[in-house]
């Protein structure tokens, strides 16, 4: 659907109605190889090459690349200039955001924004969908104590109890069992329960060194990336403060924008937007699709954004969902997506 949006000519034709100011586009992982043992979390990874591509386009169909300062400042003002904008946003502080991304963004002049979690840095919380994939590969069978069980032989086996696990993480299990339930079954499979091992996501002394570039923006994505609709409202407002603390103390700067982990409907709403402002971010971003629009000025704190990810690593796919027309049809026919 979206190549026959974007070859008919719809797609470019419909931008000026469905595209609004611009976009601002999501990505996690930017790696050459897009590693993933069962394939189900390489939706998470683009290439540089890729990267390079759709910056490339757009600068060659006038697209200006702002940061979300810049961002914040545009949709406040409303009007439409001549040229849309992209701001480039990417989640979680893996390190291949510093390796493989950022000589991507320093060769072109993109300026663009990494929200990271501190809990990830140091240790107290884990990127559990990557463990979870690992685990599911290396297990033939996974029982949860108390609860339910999958068996783990066949390829279809290891797909179908990966995504039941995730929606058990993320559905049933609150915030604060996860940890130990995902420990108790790495132990039980000798898997090491951490991101040490690996170092998958930068240190603070590669987030001073990338932030020390004024091409570089850092935000806030709580300290434990939890899923904030979950948590009470205090718990939410530490969750918020207490990373912008860290971030300051670590990196002499206070973050200025946020992202919502997750940031789907069920992680993010009105709630969790009003504490936001209230914290003394000037946007937060959500991970609902949609494009940006002169009608956000009022709702900077529940901003949507354009996935960049493998699922849909083609040049034609990212410029049909930043032409907007994508926007109606994840929505329920909305044009414009707030909190």
């Amino acid at each position: 659907m979206m190549r026959l949006a974007w070859h008919t000519g719809f797609a470019s034709t419909a931008r000026d109605h469905f595209g609004g100011l611009g976009s601002v586009i999501m990505l996690h992982r930017v790696r050459p190889d897009c590693i993933s043992p069962l394939g189900v979390t390489r939706s998470l990874s683009i290439t540089p090459a890729f990267l390079e591509q759709i910056i490339l386009s757009l600068k060659g169909e006038g697209t200006e690349f702002i940061s979300m300062d810049e961002v914040v400042e545009r949709v406040k003002g409303g009007k439409r200039p001549d040229r849309r904008f992209v701001a480039v946003t990417l989640d979680d502080g893996y390190n291949d955001n510093l390796h493989h991304a950022y000589p991507v963004f320093q060769k072109h002049s993109v300026p663009f924004t990494v929200y990271v979690a501190p809990g990830f840095i140091e240790g107290a919380s884990v990127l559990w969908w990557e463990i979870v994939e690992n685990l599911v590969t290396k297990a033939d069978y996974i029982r949860i104590p108390g609860g339910p069980e999958w068996r783990c032989g066949t390829l279809f086996q290891k797909r179908s109890a990966f995504h039941a696990l995730m929606r058990y993480f993320s559905y049933t299990l609150t915030e604060i069992e996860q940890m130990p339930v995902l420990r108790a079954l790495c132990e039980a499979e000798g898997i090491v329960c951490g991101v040490a091992q690996d170092r998958d996501v930068m240190s603070w002394g590669e987030l001073r060194q990338m932030g020390s570039d004024p091409l570089c923006t850092i935000g806030g994505h709580t300290v434990h990336h939890y899923n904030l609709k979950k948590l009470t409202a205090g718990m939410v407002e530490q969750e918020m403060r207490l990373s912008a603390d860290m971030i300051e103390e670590k990196l002499g700067r206070r973050p200025q924008h946020f992202a919502y982990p997750y940031g789907s409907a069920k992680a993010a709403g009105k709630r969790e937007a009003e504490i936001a402002a209230t914290e003394g971010f000037l946007s937060a971003v959500t991970t609902r699709h949609g494009t940006i629009h002169a009608e956000h000025r009022n709702n900077l704190h529940a901003l949507p954004r354009i996935s960049i990810n493998g699922r849909f690593q083609k040049l034609v796919y990212a410029q049909t969902m930043m032409s907007g027309v994508t926007t109606p049809i994840a929505n329920a026919g909305r044009r414009v997506i707030q909190a």
